[in-house]
């Protein structure tokens, strides 16, 4: 209820209880189908579908096919040797490149021919190119028979040479040297003993 006012004289204000309110607008009602439509829904920011939350199934399902691709894709990065490469660099401490030169077997004669097995394993060096030098010597010192066999390394593979040298009666050592590098190798074979016991 409004109250109203008249003017008295002297200023004074006398209030009136009777008097009317003024007409105001009424406020509207909501309409509830009007919130519960779609445009109102869409305005509200959603598309007025419930969508119930993932099944545990549902979530092991999806972990799951996320597991295989990553898998998939990081066995495939691993099949390219360099990033292959890379990603041990990356992920592991890198010792100082180095490369192996060692006999595989105990040089041999096997009736006329002289057979030297050796392998070369080559770590962080890089794929170029090697080369090895195998040399015959007598007992005094003397070259018999030089070979230089060129290889390709694999990075942390060994590579098997095996050399094949007609025999010399007087062959007592074998040198196998990595040309271009400090590695070598050398084998010297046991002299025949004199039946007469001396030497």
């Amino acid at each position: 209820m409004r109250i109203g006012m008249n003017s008295l004289p002297g200023g004074l204000d006398q209030f009136d209880d009777n008097a009317p309110e003024p007409d105001a607008d009424p406020e509207p009602d909501p309409d509830p189908e009007s919130e519960s439509s779609p445009a109102a829904r869409a305005e509200a920011g959603g598309d007025g579908k419930d969508r119930p939350p993932a099944s545990p199934g549902q979530r092991i399902a999806t972990a799951g096919v996320a597991l295989v691709l990553a898998v998939g894709l990081v066995a495939g990065l691993w099949s390219v040797p360099s990033v292959r490469t890379v990603l041990l660099q990356s992920f592991t401490r890198q010792q100082a490149p180095f490369t192996e030169l060692y006999f595989t077997d105990t040089p041999r004669f096997d009736g006329g021919t002289l057979i030297v097995h050796v392998a070369v394993n080559a770590h962080g060096t890089g794929a170029a190119p090697l080369r090895l030098k195998m040399t015959l010597e007598s007992r005094g010192g003397k070259v018999l028979n030089t070979r230089t066999v060129g290889l390709k390394p694999k990075d942390g593979k060994a590579v098997p040479v095996v050399a094949r040298f007609p025999k010399t009666s007087d062959t007592a050592r074998v040198r196998v040297a990595l040309v271009g590098h400090a590695q070598s190798l050398h084998y010297t074979f046991v002299a025949p003993r004199n039946p007469s016991g001396t030497s």
